[in-house]
C-alpha cells in the first residue's frame, strides 16, 4: 500500500511539471509586433519639374510726350485679361525640425501667358495693346508642416519675368509696334506635397504673382511725339509637380 501511495504522489508530481512546462511554451510564444513605418524625412536637396496655368490682369497706362521737347500729351489707360500655360523647373533645399520644415526653393518657367484689350483708338481701325509672358520665375522661401508622407507649406518671395508688351495701328498709319517686358515683383503661395517613396514627391501649388515692367517707349513716326507705357501685372498661377531629393 505504502509504494502504490509513493507511485501515485511520483506520477502526480510529474503531471504537474508537463502543464508547467506546457504554459511556460504558451507564454514564451509571443505575438509578431507590427512594424510602424518612420514619418517621412523631408530634410535635403531637391530638384524637380512642373507644369501649370496661369490667369491674370493687366492694368497699363500711355502718356503721350513730344518728341523734342518731352513736353506731355494726353493720356491712356486700359486693363485687359492674359491667360496660358507654364512649363518649368525648380530645385530647392529643406531643413526640418520636428514637425516644422523650413526651406528655400527657385523656379524658372517658359511660358505662353498672353492676351489683349478692346480697341482704344478713336476710329473704326483698331488699336489694340496686348501682351505676353515669356517666361516667369521666383526665388521663395518655405515654411510648412509635415504630416506623416505630407508637407503643407506656405511660400513668399521675389518674382521676375520677361515678354512683350505691343499695340497695333498706334497713329492709325497701320503700323503695329512691340516692346520687350522686364519686370520685376512678389509672388506669395501655398501648396501640399506628398511623398511617394523615399526620394520622389509629387505637389500642388499655387502662386499669385504682383510684376511692375520697365517702361515701354513706343515711337509714333506719323507724328512727333511718342508713347510711355506703364502696367501692374497680377498672375494666379496653379501648378502641379514632381520632385527628387538626394
Amino acid at each position: 500500500m505504502r509504494l502504490s501511495r509513493i507511485l501515485l504522489a511520483s506520477a502526480s508530481v510529474l503531471a504537474i511539471c508537463g502543464v508547467a512546462n506546457a504554459a511556460d511554451l504558451i507564454v514564451d510564444e509571443s505575438a509578431p509586433v507590427d512594424v510602424v513605418s518612420a514619418a517621412h524625412d523631408w530634410s535635403g536637396v531637391y530638384v524637380g519639374a512642373s507644369v501649370g496655368f496661369g490667369t491674370g490682369t493687366v492694368d497699363w497706362t500711355g502718356d503721350f510726350f513730344d518728341d523734342i521737347t518731352d513736353a506731355p500729351g494726353g493720356s491712356l489707360d486700359g486693363s485687359f485679361d492674359v491667360s496660358g500655360w507654364t512649363a518649368g523647373v525648380q530645385a530647392g533645399a529643406n531643413v526640418q525640425f520636428d514637425m516644422f520644415v523650413l526651406g528655400v526653393e527657385g523656379d524658372i518657367n517658359w511660358a505662353n501667358i498672353t492676351g489683349e484689350g478692346e480697341n482704344i483708338g478713336p476710329g473704326p481701325d483698331f488699336t489694340v495693346p496686348s501682351a505676353t509672358i515669356d517666361w516667369i520665375g521666383s526665388l521663395r522661401g518655405r515654411a510648412g508642416v509635415a504630416i506623416d508622407q505630407v508637407l503643407l507649406y506656405g511660400t513668399a518671395g521675389f518674382a521676375f519675368a520677361g515678354g512683350e508688351f505691343g499695340i497695333t495701328n498706334l497713329d492709325f498709319a497701320g503700323d503695329d509696334q512691340t516692346g520687350d517686358i522686364n519686370a520685376t515683383g512678389w509672388t506669395a503661395g501655398f501648396g501640399a506635397e506628398v511623398a511617394l517613396d523615399e526620394n520622389l514627391s509629387i505637389k500642388g501649388e499655387y502662386l499669385f504673382t504682383h510684376l511692375t515692367p520697365d517702361e515701354v517707349i513706343f515711337d509714333m513716326p506719323a507724328d512727333p511725339e511718342y508713347l510711355a507705357t506703364n502696367a501692374d501685372i497680377g498672375i494666379h498661377t496653379f501648378k502641379v509637380g514632381l520632385n527628387y531629393s538626394f
